[in-house]
């Protein structure tokens, strides 16, 4: 679990070395609208999401890609991943990860992406989804002092024979209670996970939404 273990260092050491100007010319995100009828009496929510998404729209120039109804696309042709996230989230920086997207009023539901270099070939090659998960968890993706508790493991090959393990676990701190769900891949000297999630309280609303967010992912190099 050596490689697992570093990852968590890197997560701590890692600067972007690409300003997000520039990260913009590589990643290409469009809008798939959902289809809605909108009441005179839509919620906060519903307006808020609505002019986020024709802002977005405005703004890129990229030829509609294929995605679910009221999902975006990202794809990174530098580092060679892909992935969906809900209409409405909004590109942040933060300082050592590639790409983290928030949504506009709920803090604890986003979707952020990091890349460590690693000599492993495969994930295979650190150990079971069970082994990964529990060593990941515990030490890199719950923030200090917070428990943390493995649900579920799970892993599948994409068409090209990446493997990929896929994590469901909460993590519980003074301040909140969140449920996530994390999907880790290698190739190419890379070892890739997509973190998305949301409160204890949305869950039930959201899964099915941060689950196709992390079925989505793919790489393809």
């Amino acid at each position: 679990m050596q490689a697992c273990t570093q990852s968590a260092a890197f997560a701590h050491t890692r600067v972007a070395t690409t300003a997000k100007a520039s990260k913009a010319t590589r990643r290409v995100s469009t809008i798939v609208h959902a289809s809605a009828t909108e009441g005179a009496n839509a919620t906060r929510r519903q307006a808020v999401l609505s002019t986020a998404a024709l802002s977005a729209s405005l703004l890129t120039n990229a030829k509609p890609a294929h995605a679910l109804s009221g999902f975006s696309v990202v794809k990174d042709t530098r580092d060679g991943y892909q992935f969906y996230y809900p209409v409405g989230w909004q590109e942040i920086s933060v300082d050592g990860q590639d790409a983290v997207y928030k949504d506009v009023i709920e803090p604890l539901e986003s979707v952020a992406l990091n890349i460590y270099p690693t000599q492993r070939e495969s994930l295979t090659d650190i150990g079971s989804p069970d082994e990964v998960a529990n060593t990941l968890v515990g030490k890199a993706l719950a923030v200090p002092g917070a428990q943390a508790k493995v649900l579920k493991t799970a892993q599948r090959k994409d068409k090209d024979g990446h493997l990929y393990y896929f994590l469901e676990y909460v993590t519980k701190s003074n301040q909140y209670e969140r449920h996530a769900l994390t999907i880790v891949t290698i190739t190419q000297g890379k070892f890739y996970t997509l973190t998305t999630g949301s409160s204890e309280r949305r869950w039930p609303k959201m899964k099915d939404r941060l689950q196709t967010v992390i079925d989505s992912f793919n790489v393809y190099y």
